[in-house]
């Protein structure tokens, strides 16, 4: 029996004990994490099954991972499931993403654990007194080659702009297009989209390629490519899926860079996520399919990634296998820590909420595991920061302050 199948009959509740058993054996890896994770997430319901049913079929797992999550994390600190608690959730997604949180942290061994819990009514929206902060939504501004800029979010349907002969249109999904015929050559005219703190949004450039920009990123590229090479400058952090193009006439392939401010990458056809903040100590470039080269400036050298692999630049290139799903689990929705520091949380939090932050130093560097939705208010996410019983955390107007 296949893997996949093996993961969908343990998600339907089908295995015998000696499938279960080797389900826990296969969860022991963290790429069988990620793929009951990704697993999870596909499987649908209909919305019309009750609520209470939902909630009363999850109850028993959660009980039981609970327990294995106890025997295999030392000192970590679990969140009880009050039985007041009603899980309220129409469709499978919501319910797979919650399991997901117990299960895709088994491995874990250290540092504290937080779990999302589900609580009805105004208590979600005003944990412990908080005021209500929203979580971030699709929103941002495309400055044409004139300087004139449009807000993404709230232009309607259709072209918005036509610039050197290329149609820019916005879909039915909210994403932005460039159409053009194949002959027409603007390389000399730039676009930017700049997403703000609390933005995020996706593109299709002049060439196919996709873009998702997550808050506080900027992406530049010509309106229409050169037939030689295809380039664009970016900030903050984006996803590329990069579509495949070859040169007229040709069979060898147009090559696609990517520039940031301390390096470039080149790849031929692939999907990769480049974190790139100007407050981050490193730029982390993961790459999730295919291979690409990036280039340091000056001496910093140059690495070859392959699938599954991150690059981390400072000074010089460090190179390291990693869970792709946690590096761009801000794409697909959901936050997710895996020892992750708490300096480095809360300036994930800072840009998709739009809050300033306060953090003594001495407290900066604790770590913690878990795993969010980005679509719940900040109050939930400080509610469940705080279960641990590591640190506290207030909200003061926009601003989150952090002590013992």
């Amino acid at each position: 029996m296949e893997i996949r199948e093996l993961f969908i009959r343990f998600l339907n509740n089908a295995c015998s004990p000696a499938e279960e058993q080797e389900v826990n054996r296969l969860l022991q890896k963290e790429e069988m994490l990620a793929l009951l994770h990704e697993l999870m997430l596909q499987k649908d319901m209909e919305e019309t099954a009750a609520e209470e049913e939902i909630a009363e079929d999850m109850r028993p797992r959660m009980e039981s991972w609970k327990e294995k999550i106890k025997s295999r994390i030392s000192e970590a600190i679990i969140v009880n499931f009050d039985e007041a608690d009603r899980l309220r959730m129409k469709r499978a997604k919501a319910r797979m993403r919650y399991a997901a949180v117990v299960v895709g942290f088994l491995t874990l061994a250290t540092g504290a654990l937080f779990v999302l819990r589900n609580k009805k009514g105004p208590q979600a929206e005003f944990a412990n007194g908080l005021p209500a902060v929203s979580p971030g939504t699709d929103h941002a501004l495309l400055t044409l080659a004139d300087g004139s800029t449009i807000s993404l979010s709230e232009v309607k349907q259709g072209e918005i702009a036509l610039e050197s002969g290329v149609h820019i249109e916005k879909t039915d999904d909210g994403s932005i297009v460039y159409r053009g015929p194949d002959n027409q050559l603007a390389e000399s005219t730039f676009n930017t989209i700049a997403t703000p703190r609390g933005g995020q949004f996706q593109i299709t450039l002049p060439d196919g390629s996709k873009a998702w920009l997550n808050a506080s990123s900027t992406l530049s590229y010509p309106v229409r490519f050169a037939a030689a090479e295809r380039r664009v400058k970016m900030t903050g952090e984006v996803y590329f899926e990069v579509a495949k193009q070859t040169k007229k006439n040709s069979h060898e392939r147009v090559p696609f860079f990517v520039e940031t401010e301390k390096q470039t990458i080149q790849v031929l056809g692939t999907q990769f996520n480049v974190n790139a903040y100007a407050d981050e100590p490193a730029i982390r470039t993961t790459l999730v399919e295919g291979s690409v080269r990036i280039q340091g400036e000056g001496n910093m050298g140059s690495v070859l990634l392959k699938p599954g692999q991150q690059a981390v630049l400072t000074d010089v290139f460090k190179v390291s296998t990693v869970a792709t799903e946690k590096e761009i689990a801000w794409k697909t929705g959901d936050f997710i820590f895996q020892g992750e520091s708490l300096e480095r949380i809360l300036r994930e939090l800072s840009r998709w909420y739009d809050v300033e932050v306060s953090c003594p130093e001495h407290l900066r560097s604790m770590r913690f595991n878990g795993m969010v939705s980005r679509k719940k208010p900040l109050s939930t996410i400080i509610e469940i920061i705080q279960s641990t019983n590591k640190v506290q955390i207030t909200l003061e107007g926009r601003r989150l302050i952090v002590t013992n």
